[in-house]
């Protein structure tokens, strides 16, 4: 069995309350063994998380920010950073739509383009930013990965400032990883389908979640994009760097004409039937 040893290594998981893909992060690092600094903007959400995570018998320090907010942004790398004696990993999952900020382009509102690249790019850049700098001085080296998403691939109807918001994160991704290369600071990203967190579910099934459908298209549960994402950070990806890994159960694989079983009842029927 292939083992994943984070022991003696400090992890910033942002995002990490909720029972979503952040928190499902912070469980897997913690119990590859890493020390936990769990960000999320809701207290009580975060302390649920390290709840969780103290029962591997790792260290868990919670950290609460609104990442949306430039001011608190900036203050947190130096935050955690003293807290926890530094930090070898950073995760940056945090990030989403709202209900009313999905729509067509041409009704949207200048403000919730912004506050959706706030929250699913803006603060990347400057966590990314001020550790990729701190990691520099330390000559430590490190591993970053960044949430992005399939709606980041190709379009993404009635979000689309999410998916340019996704894109972006690829690009960026690929920019700190060519730029910090030489000091042994690997970034990747990943890019999630559909996944059934706890906070979509209490949404509803939208038209991009799915049972396991006739055609094989899935919703993920959030342990599998962490899974990724722990491969991702670990020496056993020490060769990657720059890349994104597309997590979706082949959704975005999907023929754009239709889906398997619409094309099946396309194609002729052979003399025999």
């Amino acid at each position: 069995m292939i083992r994943i040893d984070f022991r003696n290594k400090v992890a910033l998981i942002c995002g990490a309350g909720g029972g979503g893909i952040g928190s499902a992060v912070a469980r897997s690092f913690a119990e590859a063994g890493a020390a936990i600094a769990a960000l999320d903007q809701n207290e009580e959400l975060n302390n649920a998380t390290r709840d969780v995570i103290t029962g591997f018998g790792v260290r868990c320090e919670t950290f609460v920010a609104d990442l949306t907010n430039p001011a608190q942004a900036a203050q947190v790398i130096e935050t955690v950073w003293s807290k926890m004696g530094g930090i070898d990993m950073l995760v940056n999952v945090a990030g989403g739509t709202k209900a009313h900020q999905w729509g067509r382009l041409e009704d949207g509102r200048d403000e919730d383009f912004r506050d959706v690249f706030a929250l699913n790019i803006g603060y990347v850049y400057r966590l990314c930013a001020d550790l990729g700098r701190r990691m520099i001085e330390r000559r430590s080296g490190g591993s970053i990965v960044n949430l992005a998403s399939v709606s980041g691939l190709r379009s993404a109807p009635f979000h689309g400032a999410y998916g340019a918001a996704k894109a972006g994160i690829m690009a960026l991704t690929q920019t700190m990883a060519v730029e910090w290369a030489p000091h042994g600071i690997r970034v990747n990203a990943v890019a999630p389908g559909s996944v059934l967190s706890p906070r979509v579910a209490t949404f509803g099934k939208g038209p991009a979640h799915f049972d396991t459908a006739a055609d094989g298209r899935r919703s993920l549960a959030p342990a599998e994009i962490a899974q990724g994402i722990l491969f991702l950070s670990s020496d056993l990806a020490s060769g990657i760097s720059g890349q994104t890994l597309t997590i979706d159960a082949g959704l975005a694989c999907d023929n754009p004409v239709g889906t398997l079983p619409e094309l099946a009842a396309l194609m002729p029927k052979s003399a025999g039937r």
